[in-house]
C-alpha cells in the first residue's frame, strides 16, 4: 500500500485522508481511506473506492468500480461484484456474495 496520503472527497461529500492502494501483485489499486481496515493481501481494483471506517475481511473480493461505504463491514471471504455499492454502515456477512451492479442500502 502507498504511504502517500492525500485528502479525498468520498461520494462528493465525505472528506477524509486517503491513499492509493498497492495490490499484492504490485499494481495500482483503488482509493482507500487511511482509517479503513483491510488485509494487505486484498486486491482493490484501481476503479474501486473504500470509504472511511470501512472494514474488509480476510479473503474478501472487491469488483471493479465497487464502492464500500462509510463504516461498512465486509465479512471473511465475501465477494462484492463489479459496480456494486455497499451503503454506509452496511454489514455483509462471511462468505456472502453481492452480484454485479447490486446496491445494499445504508445501515442494511
Amino acid at each position: 500500500m502507498s504511504d502517500e496520503h492525500f485528502t479525498h472527497v468520498f461520494g462528493g461529500w465525505k472528506e477524509a485522508k486517503a491513499r492509493r492502494w498497492t495490490n499484492p501483485d504490485g499494481s495500482v489499486g483503488g482509493i482507500v481511506a487511511v482509517d479503513a481496515v483491510l488485509p494487505e493481501e486484498t486486491y482493490v481494483p484501481e476503479s474501486s473506492v473504500v470509504w472511511p471506517n470501512a472494514s474488509i475481511g480476510q479473503g474478501a473480493s472487491i469488483g471493479n468500480r465497487a464502492s464500500i461505504g462509510y463504516g461498512a463491514s465486509i465479512g471473511y471471504g465475501a465477494s462484492i461484484g463489479n459496480r456494486a455499492s455497499i451503503g454506509d454502515g452496511a454489514s455483509i456477512g462471511d462468505r456472502a456474495s453481492i452480484g454485479d451492479g447490486a446496491s445494499i442500502g445504508n445501515r442494511a
